[in-house]
């Protein structure tokens, strides 16, 4: 009995930890394709936030840590910022 206890505790604890979706982390959507044309905007990296601002909306701008919602917009710029607000990032999504 305790053992079956133990394993329906164990199972519902593994539902609630987090998932894989699959969705690609760069500058390029899931399929390969750079939907929202980030590459164009790479030599921003290493630039102060305010050159970010000539970039057409749609675009998400934030700081490395800092909580973001989990939607993906295959056409939104996202800027990834530093600390010191320096562009880190520029990815799609």
């Amino acid at each position: 009995m305790k053992t079956q206890i133990a394993l329906v505790t164990i199972a519902a604890l593994a539902a609630c930890g987090p998932q894989q979706n699959g969705s690609a982390s760069s500058g390029a959507s899931a399929s390969g394709a750079d939907t929202c044309n980030a590459a164009s905007y790479a030599g921003m990296i290493g630039q102060d936030a305010v050159v970010a601002l000539s970039i057409p909306d749609p675009k998400r701008q934030y700081r490395l840590g800092d909580p973001v919602t989990m939607d993906f917009n295959a056409s939104r710029v996202n800027i990834v910022l530093d600390q010191t607000d320096v562009i880190v990032d520029i990815k799609c999504g």
